[in-house]
């Protein structure tokens, strides 16, 4: 239909928008994308100025990639500072896919929001971003008063990985808190080809007294690329842990982190003594 006759197709949806019922002013904005002419940018710079909340969202939702667009860039930005949470999470999740160098510095700006679940989606975003610039302040969140913001920010100090982000996390890889160690053991993983402090501090997690250390360890091992020849011998070990958790994620990892080793090892904790383990191996050895 929009290739038969776009002019009309087109005026239809303009009258849409401009309608005084909210549902058909949104209909409008949504089917506004795929016509996409030259001044549809300034017809979704006014949506995201409307009163109507949900008008907003969908205006953000809808507007052209801000990677390549400075006009729906700038319009982005402006919703991190929209006064409905939806919308500013919205435009957070917008700028993050965006790879921008310019949307770390929005993204910073706003990381003081009341609000714990935008504080949160911001340190996610700039962790996609993996821009060093943001260090400062996910350092800043890591102390935040929300658990939800500062794992965030945790995670994104490993994607980052330069030395001021390390040093926080190896750091926290010595705290008494058993849950911190765990969380900070997937995200120094991330790093572990970028410092070489990483893999070192790695190893002693995957010996910690605590069991939900050494499994969350391993899951954060097999989130690396490349990784087999380094960890192979380390998950085999493991795969005679005395807790049934860590066993049963050796079950589930092997084959990321000892592929050669992998039936062996799955064979050997199919015959474990606990069902879960046994049932996890079978799931995961080859029909």
């Amino acid at each position: 239909m929009l290739d038969a006759d776009r002019q009309r197709c087109r005026q239809l949806i303009l009258e849409l928008i401009h309608s005084d019922v909210p549902e058909r002013r949104r209909a409008g904005l949504l089917a506004l994308g795929p016509v996409d002419d030259a001044e549809d940018i300034e017809i979704l710079a006014r949506a995201a100025a409307h009163p109507d909340p949900d008008v907003r969202l969908t205006a953000i939702e809808t507007i052209v990639d801000p990677s390549h667009d400075d006009r729906a860039f700038r319009i982005v930005v402006s919703a991190l500072h929209d006064p409905d949470e939806q919308i500013r999470m919205t435009a957070i999740t917008r700028l993050a896919a965006s790879a921008r160098p310019d949307a770390v510095t929005a993204l910073t700006n706003a990381a003081t929001d009341t609000q714990p679940r935008v504080r949160a989606r911001i340190a996610y975003a700039l962790g996609r971003l993996a821009s060093t610039s943001a260090t400062p302040t996910l350092l800043t969140l890591l102390r935040d008063t929300d658990d939800r913001v500062r794992d965030q920010a945790r995670d994104a100090l490993g994607s980052i990985g330069d030395p001021a982000a390390i040093d926080a996390l190896l750091t926290e890889a010595t705290s008494p808190d058993s849950r911190l160690r765990a969380q900070t053991a997937k995200a120094l993983a991330k790093a572990v080809d970028i410092d070489p402090r990483a893999a070192p501090q790695l190893i002693l997690l995957t010996r910690d007294n605590n069991p939900m250390v050494r499994a969350a360890t391993l899951s954060g091992l097999a989130t690396v690329t490349g990784s087999a020849a380094r960890w192979s011998a380390l998950a085999i070990a493991l795969a005679d842990d005395p807790d049934t958790t860590v066993r049963q994620r050796v079950a589930v990892v092997v084959h990321h982190l000892a592929p050669d080793d992998a039936s062996t090892v799955l064979h050997r904790l199919a015959n474990d003594p606990e069902a879960i383990v046994r049932q996890t191996a079978a799931t995961h050895l080859p029909h």
